[in-house]
């Protein structure tokens, strides 16, 4: 099952939230120790607080978390402009309406999961997008992301390689298109996802 909703909206979908940010916490910190502020267990940052993002989290039967990723529109405050343009020099200011910045992509895939979790989560990223006017989505990605992104079909164009706290990191974008949304659908043979 697939939830989307924004900051504003997660009374409405409590369960779905305090699973996603538990997970990241147990991700970002526990795993990849992350320099991240973890409280009760939780990793919920300013972006979450203050820029009202949108989240789409997929979830197994029992509600229990699988995989998501928060979206911010690169017109108001973004972990690149904020954070990553330090590693980035020369790099510039990616921004537009029609631009999203994804970030905290967080996967906690357990033995006997099915890996088309993925695909539904940015199949239905690409539905959002191309519904919104959305051309590109851009963001910063470690390695295993990375391979993730690859794996699924949608591999971002690295626009510039650096290192975090002795991490390869790479800047890319990636296109938003009805082909790569159906080509990922095709790829998880998620027969009815890509409704566009």
């Amino acid at each position: 099952m697939l939830k989307v909703f924004t900051y504003s909206e997660k009374m409405r979908n409590y369960r779905s939230y305090e699973n996603m940010v538990h997970a990241r916490a147990n991700i970002f910190h526990k795993r990849m120790n992350w320099d991240v502020v973890v409280e009760r267990e939780r990793e919920e940052d300013d972006y979450d607080r203050e820029h009202n993002p949108l989240y789409i989290v997929a979830e197994r039967p029992d509600g229990s978390h699988v995989t998501s990723m928060r979206l911010l529109p690169t017109t108001g405050p973004t972990m690149l402009r904020d954070i990553f343009y330090k590693f980035f020099p020369g790099c510039p200011d990616i921004y537009a309406s029609n631009i999203w910045e994804a970030t905290r992509y967080c996967a906690t895939f357990k033995k006997g999961d099915s890996l088309a979790y993925t695909g539904e989560l940015f199949v239905r990223l690409s539905e959002i997008c191309l519904g919104s006017g959305i051309d590109i989505v851009t963001g910063v990605f470690f390695n295993p992301m990375l391979r993730v992104l690859n794996k699924s079909g949608w591999a971002p164009t690295p626009v510039m390689t650096s290192e975090y706290e002795g991490a390869p990191i790479t800047l890319g974008t990636s296109e938003i298109s009805e082909r790569r949304m159906h080509d990922i659908a095709r790829r998880y043979a998620l027969e009815n996802a890509a409704r566009a």
